[in-house]
């Protein structure tokens, strides 16, 4: 008998890794795409967006208030979509970060009917978290009389007010046909892609205007700055980036501050040094 013989050729390592990279990337740009073309409830109309910087005894983080179109949207759906978008829904963990908060609600879209969706949420028979870190909702937040909604279902918290906030928050059921309706939400960013330097998530952007990405990559086509370690844009990581950050240095430069974290400090020498290009 003749055996056939197969040759197996190794694939290189770099190979499988931009396979892997591509696959990636495609099922990110995919999950965006289902993830807002799906319910009318993951159709961002508009935003309000809003840095709480250490400089303002913040954490750095950037924050949005989200109205989407459509006369509401659950709980679920508000988590789902601020995952897509790179982010989290808001929590509260101190006064000063409420009140934050209530400042972005001054917005259209944030009170009709009801107030935006927090992080907050309760399984049955279970206690009050903050689901982005798995903490437990604190308890200056609660408007009187509240949480009100039964042990036997889930709840999710939401910015309490009539036609605006009242500096609290109350529980309602997570589903609006089971709870009140709400079409906005409160998202929070730590870090994103912001590739034209603007201080806004390219893919809350795109979640706005979808045409800013064409061909669905999940990238803004007319991104001209793609390396944030470029300060200057002219394609090198240099000496004249790091003089143009260490001119800035401890302030809220916008270009300057790479991490986006709100003070150009040693983080974004780091990424600087990090990024290096030959000249």
């Amino acid at each position: 008998m003749m055996r056939t013989m197969s040759l197996r050729v190794p694939i290189p390592a770099f190979v499988i890794t931009n396979m892997i990279a591509s696959t990636i990337a495609s099922i990110a740009a995919s999950t965006l795409a289902s993830t807002i073309a799906t319910a009318d409830a993951a159709t961002v109309v508009d935003f309000s967006v809003r840095r709480w910087t250490i400089s303002d005894g913040g954490d750095g983080g950037l924050r949005a208030l989200v109205v989407i179109e459509g006369p509401s949207w659950s709980w679920h759906d508000a988590s789902g979509l601020a995952n897509a978008l790179g982010a989290t829904l808001a929590r509260a963990d101190s006064q000063a970060e409420l009140s934050f908060l209530e400042a972005l609600c001054d917005h259209p879209g944030a009170f009709d009917c009801a107030g935006p969706w927090l992080d907050g949420f309760r399984q049955p028979q279970s206690t009050w978290i903050w689901t982005s870190n798995a903490t437990p909702v604190p308890n200056f937040g609660w408007s009187p009389l509240r949480p009100a909604q039964s042990m036997v279902f889930p709840s999710a918290l939401l910015m309490s007010g009539i036609d605006g906030p009242d500096g609290r928050w109350i529980d309602v059921f997570p589903d609006p046909d089971a709870g009140v309706a709400t079409r906005s939400a409160l998202l929070h960013w730590t870090n994103f892609e912001d590739c034209d330097g603007d201080d806004l998530p390219d893919l809350l952007e795109i979640a706005r205007t979808p045409t800013l990405d064409a061909d669905h990559n999940g990238q803004l086509d007319d991104c001209t700055h793609p390396n944030p370690a470029d300060i200057n844009g002219d394609g090198l990581v240099n000496a004249s980036d790091l003089s143009l950050l260490l001119n800035a240095w401890g302030t809220a430069d916008a270009k300057a501050d790479i991490d986006r974290n709100g003070t150009v400090n040693a983080l974004d020498l780091t990424v600087i040094l990090s990024a290096w290009t030959e000249t």
